[in-house]
């Protein structure tokens, strides 16, 4: 039985992304030829799962991947709208996106509260750029500034911003000066992630092949802390 205290939700994980992560672990492909086919099933799969919830009202959809933010403002729209059809959501529900800076633009912002997302989880990670070219990341840091301006701009009072921490690169000083960035930004929440060397990916790999240092785990702590 649920507990009380905890509500029904929806996670949606779209595998698209515009190139790979060095630590990503998730599955993901960086081919986006079948994301219409790829809507159409999950589509498919929402009907499927109509009755999951019973009587129960959905307060909160996640959109993650992945990077949602690559398939474009009216496949986001048509997902959502589908979540509404086939779920009985709550009037306050709270639509959450994961978006990467890359892919960000005041109409691509403007379109996604018009297809109801009330939250975004933006993917910042780091505002040096040989750190961003480290992990493989599309963007740079002077993207990574802009996001959150047009983020702001766009009326998004509620959003989370990711910063990783715990890599080689990422000396104690440059760390403190991330997080103290992304609080001077005004961003109202920030989730902060240690890198974790996941089995099959790239990183593993380097790190394997003596291509890349392997993670200091009491570097991890320092910064966790």
């Amino acid at each position: 039985p649920r507990s009380p205290d905890s509500m029904a939700g929806i996670y949606i994980h779209i595998p698209f992304c515009r190139q790979a992560c060095l630590y990503c672990g998730f599955h993901f492909s960086t081919s986006v030829g079948d994301r219409d086919r790829m809507g159409e099933a999950l589509a498919r799969e929402l009907r499927l799962q109509k009755d999951f919830f019973g009587a129960e009202g959905v307060e909160t959809v996640y959109v993650g991947g992945g990077t949602p933010s690559v398939i474009g403002v009216t496949a986001i729209r048509r997902l959502l709208d589908e979540v509404r059809e086939v779920f009985s959501v709550a009037p306050a529900a709270e639509y959450t996106l994961e978006v990467n800076p890359d892919d960000l633009t005041a109409e691509r912002l403007r379109g996604y509260r018009e297809a109801g997302v009330t939250r975004l989880s933006v993917g910042i990670q780091s505002f040096f750029n040989e750190d961003l070219a480290w992990m493989n990341r599309a963007h740079d840091a002077p993207a990574a500034e802009a996001a959150l301006e047009m983020v702001a701009a766009a009326g998004f009072a509620n959003y989370s911003c990711d910063l990783i921490y715990g890599y080689p690169l990422l000396t104690d000083e440059k760390w403190v000066s991330n997080i103290k960035r992304m609080i001077g930004s005004g961003a109202p929440h920030l989730s902060c992630y240690a890198m974790t060397v996941e089995p099959r990916t790239a990183l593993e790999h380097h790190i394997r092949t003596g291509k890349a240092a392997a993670m200091d785990e009491e570097q991890a702590a320092r910064h966790f802390r």
